[in-house]
């Protein structure tokens, strides 16, 4: 308490340590120990979505008698109904006139699981509010930037050791149960525990029921398994049989709702007896009105005799529990009891009201348990169990999609007479993601269920954004309602699905930062359902295109090389193959593995802007790495999949150039400018540009081609991309320079100046003429306005060949500008 006392205006307070630490306790009794500031109390359960984490924390704000009370219970009343982001701003707006501070405590911090519950109490986390004081305890660190929090002192933290009882502390919990022990027990037993409040507490009731101290002290261990075993079966030996015999048959699940807990033992009462079991004797925690939780040792202990003296009757309450949790919607702890059943016709009955749901959930790993598991009751012809199985397939992209379609093929011909409009449903959705084709037959007319009916939009949409033709400003509004609906259901992998396809629209759109955007965020569901970045690999091939198109290849090579190394499969392992091939060949690096580059994209079958993007850049490496004749194949392929797009004449162009036949090169990027053929990549049309700026220097004519390159970085600044502009070299990569400076914002130009000298090596420092001839006067002391009037060009070109000059140079001003000039003799 004097440790929480310490915590200091503005800093988030956390008390993080596993169960039994006394994290709760040590904070009510802070409470209660000091009058101001007044607290809300939030109990955070696994069930809480965003509106339920918003109401909880208003209503609890406004119960605390805050000032503007009448705001919070507004907010409170209308948290359920309005846009998060506006309940969380009111309620910041509102507690930063609050003083003195009010202490809001979130407790069990760790329930919390819901993205965008998650990402509004990072919010209040990342909040000034100068009337809130933010207290959060947890089992373990919350999914927030605790790091940086910490390196700007704004966290104040309790952690394991700082709650382990002392050597004192267990001598006095020890005296206040009643025990009488010398001071080297109190020390032994103190050691064993590692002062875990919770096993000395256990050792306090197994102490009181024997005589034996020291008997007791020296069989007695720290693992948790023997301390389990031993003091478990002491404690329940003090317990009333009917107490025994209901823990018993609690102990095969972890939460305990209260319907589930009257299921299992069969007693309608089974609320009543574990309030009085968590009240008497802490074996059983309530974590909210309605849920309690065994002792985690206790009940592994419990859950261990069960299975090896009745365990028939163990099997038949875990198909219990099964049937009770698919009842309330989990599947997860559905599959996890059905399988411990080890009942075959049981997980065969959950294929269908769970199947789809782990689908929607991201629960792969538990679907592909589940059909293995049911393999076997539900025989080779379930299809069921067959179309869950091409769905996986699809998803998990194993090689090719033979497998996908063979499993298709098998359920199409197991098809029943007269099949149920859910299996109906779920068989033209896998259809048409696999073939593109709608089935004949029609859709069944009574709703779905809301993983049915997104499954199904997903698929549709799928296949608009694998158009050349699609409608980004449509498709993107119905990715939107996706993204809502999903989160509002909980279903983490249709919202990643969604963000992705939403990234690929914002591609076909040229709106590259918003592609980016929807890329992280698919990414951060991912990792916030806890599955690996891996399993995200298409959103981070998406990232790495961006890195590449920003002028990062470095980071492009990291960033793709990181989840090739997690050994990912199927269509974003091809995508990232040919993004990482490109950023190391633009790093100057040997094009390893370009013949595997170069398959992995004619297997890629992804949306036409997608193979678009990839096939002009692998186009360019090989060029460079494996000649005019390789890169013809690529273009070819394009084509066949594509049609005539204006990205098929800017490769023409480019081979054009390797073979010096420049009239072929200017033909045909005049064709792309004059847009003969449709452009799926917003920045074709620049790129086309700097083909002709190099044909002109190559003619002898530099004003045309400083022309040209204007153009280039004009469309390339608007769409924030910098792409081959940076690979650029000798005069041409000189003039781009110059053109950058000159047309471009500061802030563009730094990067395409950072891009440059990352893929060229070392730094930027060489001048352009012009700059040359600016900084030849940088020593004179000459205003901007006089180095203008001596070279007859305007303040403002000076002034921003002043700041290519410093940017080149690596420094801030004129003295340290003709310094370091000095020291590379290109002054006097």
């Amino acid at each position: 308490m004097e440790l929480l006392d310490q915590a200091g205006p503005g800093q988030l307070v956390t008390v993080v340590a596993p169960p039994g630490y006394g994290k709760t306790v040590v904070l009510v009794q802070w409470i209660r120990s000091s009058r101001e500031p007044r607290t809300a109390w939030v109990s955070l359960d696994r069930t809480l979505d965003a509106n339920r984490f918003r109401a909880a924390v208003t209503a609890a704000l406004a119960g605390a008698g805050l000032p503007p009370g009448r705001l919070l219970h507004h907010l409170a009343g209308a948290a359920g109904a309005r846009p998060g982001s506006d309940v969380v701003d009111e309620l910041l707006a509102a507690l930063d006139d609050v003083a003195p501070p009010v202490r809001l405590v979130l407790d069990d911090v760790h329930e919390l699981t819901d993205p965008d519950a998650l990402r509004d109490l990072a919010r209040l986390v990342r909040s000034r509010a100068r009337g809130l004081q933010l207290v959060l305890a947890s089992r373990q660190d919350p999914p927030l930037l605790l790091p940086r929090l910490r390196g700007e002192g704004r966290t104040h933290e309790l952690r394991a050791e700082h709650l382990r009882f002392s050597l004192a502390e267990t001598a006095t919990l020890m005296e206040l149960s009643g025990l009488e022990l010398t001071p080297r027990q109190v020390a032994a037993l103190r050691s064993r525990t590692g002062g875990w409040a919770a096993g000395l507490r256990f050792a306090a009731i197994a102490l009181l029921s024997t005589d034996d101290h020291q008997g007791f002290i020296d069989q007695f261990s720290g693992s948790e398994h023997s301390m389990a075993d031993y003091l478990a079966g002491e404690v329940m030996a003090s317990l009333p049989a009917w107490s025994r015999d209901l823990l018993l048959l609690e102990s095969v699940c972890d939460l305990l709702p209260v319907g589930l807990a009257s299921a299992l033992s069969g007693q309608p009462d089974a609320d009543r007896v574990l309030g009085e079991l968590a009240e008497i004797t802490g074996l059983v925690d309530r974590l909210d009105e309605s849920t309690y939780r065994i002792h985690p040792l206790l009940r592994t202990y419990l859950g261990a005799e069960l299975e090896r003296h009745l365990p028939a009757r163990y099997r038949s309450s875990h198909a219990t529990a099964a049937r009770w949790w698919l009842a309330a919607g989990d599947a997860v702890h559905a599959l996890l009891h059905a399988e411990r059943a080890e009942d075959p016709d049981l997980l065969r009955s959950l294929l269908p009201a769970m199947g789809l749901r782990l689908v929607a959930t991201g629960g792969f790993a538990a679907l592909r348990r589940l059909l293995d598991e049911a393999r076997g009751a539900g025989g080779p012809d379930d299809p069921w169990a067959l179309l869950l199985e091409a769905y996986l397939e699809y998803r998990l992209g194993s090689g090719t999609d033979r497998a996908a379609l063979a499993a298709l093929e098998q359920a199409v011909r197991a098809w029943p007479a007269a099949p149920e409009p859910a299996l109906a449903q779920l068989r033209g959705s896998v259809e048409l993601l696999l073939t593109g084709r709608v089935r004949a037959e029609p859709r069944p007319s009574a709703a779905g269920t809301p993983e049915q009916e997104m499954l199904e939009r997903l698929a549709r949409t799928t296949l608009e954004v694998a158009s050349p033709d699609v409608d980004p400003v449509r498709t993107r509004q119905g990715l939107e309602e996706l993204v809502l609906g999903a989160r509002e259901h909980g279903f983490g992998w249709f919202e990643e699905w969604a963000w992705y396809l939403l990234a690929v629209v914002e591609l076909a759109a040229g709106r590259y930062r918003e592609m980016s955007g929807a890329a992280r965020s698919a990414i951060t569901v991912a990792t916030m359902q806890g599955r690996p970045i891996s399993s995200a690999a298409s959103s981070v091939a998406a990232l790495a295109f961006a890195d590449v198109l920003g002028g990062d290849p470095v980071a492009a090579r990291d960033r793709a090389a990181a989840v090739l190394a997690d050994e990912t499969r199927g269509e974003p392992e091809r995508a990232l193959r040919v993004v990482h091939t490109v950023a190391c060949s633009d790093l100057g690096e040997t094009a390893i593995g370009l013949a595997r580059c170069r398959s992995a994209l004619f297997e890629l079958a992804a949306p036409a802007v997608v193979l678009a993007g990839l096939a002009v850049l692998e186009h360019r490496v090989e060029l460079v790495h494996a000649g005019v004749d390789s890169a013809r194949r690529t273009t070819e392929w394009l084509e066949e999949h594509t049609g005539d797009v204006a990205e098929i004449l800017l490769m023409n162009a480019r081979a054009g150039q390797a073979t010096g036949r420049h009239d072929i090169a200017r033909a045909a990027a005049e064709s792309v400018v004059a847009q003969v053929a449709p452009p799926l990549l917003a920045h074709t049309t620049a790129e086309a540009h700097l083909v002709l700026a190099e044909c002109a220097l190559h003619d002898g004519e530099p004003a045309r081609a400083r022309a040209e390159l204007v153009d280039a970085v004009h469309g390339a600044s608007h769409l924030d991309v910098v792409g081959t502009l940076a690979l650029a070299h000798g005069p041409l990569g000189d003039m781009v320079e110059e053109v950058g400076a000159e047309v471009a914002d500061l802030v563009w130009h730094a990067r395409l100046l950072a891009a440059r000298a990352m893929v060229h090596g070392g730094s930027r420092t060489a001048l352009s003429e012009r700059e040359l001839a600016v900084l030849a006067l940088l020593p004179s002391l000459l205003s901007a306005a006089e180095v203008a009037d001596e070279l007859t060009v305007s303040v403002n070109t000076v002034k921003t060949h002043i700041r290519s000059i410093y940017t080149k140079l690596g420094v801030g001003n004129r003295r340290d500008a003709v310094l370091r000039a000095r020291e590379l003799d290109l002054l006097p």
